[in-house]
């Protein structure tokens, strides 16, 4: 595309949500192409991240706008010129502090940039010039109570409606449509609590403990770099909500100099908090991750979070790791791949990458890993089956399925290994938070194997 415009905030923004609308991908990822091909300075790149992850979580509100200001439907629009629109309605309904000139006008100066015609460039300018004319009228349309606006799509609302009621079905979408707070997982190997919070706030930094986790530590409103933060070279904490951080204690009690596996390790967040409750008791603790760049991010993680130990990670599939091993393992956490409907808070894309007919495929891959999981533990060991979702073909029903052809496992309660202020989070004896203020939604049930399988 010639670069007859510098490429900006807003332009990165409204090019990367073309992107995500065509392809379906993660945002983080086309995000980072977007940035690398065209270059931004940080705090454009942190503007362009708001504005993204702002239109993705509201963008029915901003699509009911849209239509309201144009007489053609807004299917009909180019794509660049419907992001372009999303992009400065939301800078002039939703963000105080941008002047509505600037995103108006360079939402025009997007299109000038990608060589759009002037005739395009004179209707942007037009509508969004009429939104702040209509501005009362327009906001009095988003705030009907008799038809609430979930910016969720109706697959998934329908679906929470029947499990959880109209209710709690409004109180999760209004929460994922919220920024949330950062939340910071604490090295206990090199820091205590206390130490890091007294740490954060001696650098001007508010931040407060977690209800949930006993190494968590809220920011809510910082919004800088994290690698910014006092401590983070030093490996004193990383990212990670309490939900996450609450799923590696559900192998306890940690046997001394046992051996435990992270099945599938991703970049090595739960790894680290197995390392940390695995520490004093010398017990090993290994990892499978068969994604290449994730697997460079895990190597990176570890040598900031744990640089004096050596955490012995398999680069390929937990099927080709359980073909070659020869270790069996007092504990393995088996944090599975899934639809990911319990982070949407976090990661706003999710909520409009993901269809209906895409649970019975993770189902089955999860059922896959759990299977090659089993073989691998020792008498009385624990297998932690764990989700980012909040859907029951991906947990309960995967639960049933494996204890079903599985009669050598039990489910036990996870309450008696979760801190007592996460009990109130514990159904049917697992783990399944829904998306609050201070927690994602997760599942994990507890299974043990034992010492001989039942007599059919």
């Amino acid at each position: 595309m010639p670069a007859t415009h510098s490429k900006t905030a807003r332009f990165t923004a409204i090019e990367t949500l073309c992107r995500l609308q065509k392809s379906r991908k993660p945002v983080t990822g086309l995000f980072n192409s977007v940035v690398s091909q065209y270059g931004l300075s940080d705090g454009d790149r942190q503007l362009a991240t708001n504005i993204i992850y702002g239109v993705l979580r509201l963008r029915q509100s901003l699509d009911l706008i849209l239509q309201e200001l144009c007489t053609q439907p807004i299917t009909k629009l180019k794509p660049f010129v419907h992001q372009a629109l999303a992009v400065g309605l939301y800078q002039i309904f939703f963000l105080d502090r941008i002047p509505e000139s600037a995103a108006v006008n360079e939402s025009v100066k997007a299109l000038q940039t990608a060589r759009l015609p002037k005739k395009l460039q004179g209707f942007v300018n037009g509508v969004l010039r009429n939104s702040i004319r209509r501005r009362n009228e327009l906001q009095a349309l988003l705030e009907n109570p008799a038809q609430p606006t979930l910016n969720h799509p109706q697959w998934l609302t329908k679906r929470w409606e029947k499990r959880f009621g109209p209710e709690e079905t409004i109180r999760i979408c209004r929460q994922n449509n919220e920024q949330q707070p950062l939340s910071l997982q604490v090295n206990s190997c090199t820091i205590e609590r206390d130490e890091l919070l007294k740490k954060l706030s001696e650098s001007g930094i508010t931040a407060r403990k977690g209800r949930y986790s006993e190494d968590a530590l809220i920011l809510d409103n910082y919004h800088g770099g994290v690698s910014r933060l006092p401590g983070f070279t030093e490996g004193t904490f990383q990212i990670q909500d309490q939900g996450a951080q609450l799923l590696a204690r559900l192998l306890g009690p940690i046997q001394p100099q046992g051996e435990y596996l992270d099945g599938c390790a991703g970049v090595g967040g739960k790894t680290s908090v197995m390392v940390q409750l695995c520490y004093s008791l010398q017990a090993r603790v290994s990892a499978v991750e068969p994604d290449k760049e994730r697997q460079g991010k895990f190597e990176d993680n570890m040598k900031r979070l744990h640089p004096e130990l050596n955490i012995t990670l398999f680069p390929g599939s937990l099927q080709d790791f359980s073909a070659s091993c020869r270790t069996t393992f007092h504990g393995i956490l088996l944090d599975a791949p899934c639809s990911g409907t319990g982070v949407i808070g976090r990661h706003p894309d999710i909520r409009w990458n993901r269809r209906a007919e895409d649970l019975a495929g993770y189902q089955q891959t999860q059922l896959d890993l759990l299977q090659t999981a089993a073989p691998l533990l020792c008498p009385q060991g624990i297998l932690v089956y764990a989700t980012c979702s909040l859907e029951e073909e991906e947990n309960e029903q995967v639960i049933k399925q494996f204890l079903a052809a599985n009669q050598d496992f039990s489910l036990q309660d996870c309450r008696k290994y979760l801190p007592p202020a996460a009990h109130d989070l514990v159904r049917n004896c697992c783990f399944a938070p829904l998306p609050g203020p201070e927690i994602d939604g997760f599942f994990a049930a507890r299974l043990m194997k034992t010492e001989t399988r039942p007599l059919q």
